[in-house]
């Protein structure tokens, strides 16, 4: 559930994946491994995540639908 929130979200704020690992100073393969579930973010990059996104963490984990 987590992946596709977050791609949902990269996708509203019409962010490439390039893009959002230039802005968290990470690569494009471990956004797309967060996107695929191929890798949890730690809650640092959750933070860092949410915070470029507009979006909370209850939203990205499911907690709530808003």
């Amino acid at each position: 559930m987590y992946g596709q929130r977050l791609k949902t979200a990269r996708k509203k704020k019409n962010l490439s994946l390039v893009r959002v690992a230039i802005e968290l100073n990470t690569t494009h393969a471990t956004i797309s491994r967060y996107e695929n579930e191929k890798l949890e973010p730690n809650i640092e990059m959750l933070k860092q995540l949410c915070l470029l996104y507009g979006v909370s963490a209850d939203w990205v984990i499911g907690i709530t639908d808003e």
